[in-house]
C-alpha cells in the first residue's frame, strides 16, 4: 500500500498541517510536517520524504519559493517531487498563471494548485507524483 511513501507538508498554517496528517495517515502514508521553512530544512538533514508539499506564503509572501531552490540545490532532493499550494488567487483574485512557468523552472516545481483544495484532489497528484496506486 502506501506506508512506505513518505510526504512533507511545509505550512504555517497548523490546522493545515493537522487536517493533511489525519486524512493521510488514514490512508496509510508517513506525513511529515513542518511550520516553515527553517524548520523543514532542518527535518530534510535527516529525512528525505517521497514528496514534499509547500505553501507559498509563510515567513515572507515567497517563502515556498525560496525553499524550493533551496532544497533543489541538495543532491539527496533533487528527485523528489515539489508540490506548491497557494491561497494567493483566492485571497487577492491575482493569478500565477502568466508567471507559472518561469517561476515553475526557476524553483524547479513539479506541480503548482491554488487553495483551498481538497484532501482527495490533493492524493490525485500525490498518487501521480509518487506513483502510488490506489
Amino acid at each position: 500500500m502506501n506506508a512506505q511513501k513518505r510526504i512533507l507538508f511545509v505550512d504555517d498554517d497548523r490546522d493545515f498541517l493537522a487536517s493533511q496528517s489525519i486524512y493521510f495517515r488514514s490512508r496509510g502514508y508517513d506525513v511529515l510536517t513542518a511550520a516553515s521553512g527553517e524548520e523543514a530544512l532542518r527535518l530534510l538533514e535527516q529525512e528525505v520524504p517521497d514528496i514534499m508539499i509547500l505553501d507559498l506564503m509563510m515567513e515572507h509572501f515567497d517563502s515556498g519559493f525560496r525553499l524550493s531552490h533551496q532544497i533543489r540545490k541538495n543532491e539527496r532532493l533533487k528527485e523528489v517531487p515539489l508540490v506548491m499550494l497557494s491561497g494567493v488567487a483566492t485571497a487577492t483574485g491575482q493569478r500565477f498563471d502568466g508567471e507559472a512557468e518561469g517561476l515553475r523552472r526557476w524553483s524547479q516545481l513539479d506541480a503548482f494548485l491554488d487553495k483551498p483544495i481538497t484532501g482527495r484532489q490533493l492524493l490525485k497528484v500525490i498518487e501521480e507524483k509518487t506513483g502510488a496506486a490506489r
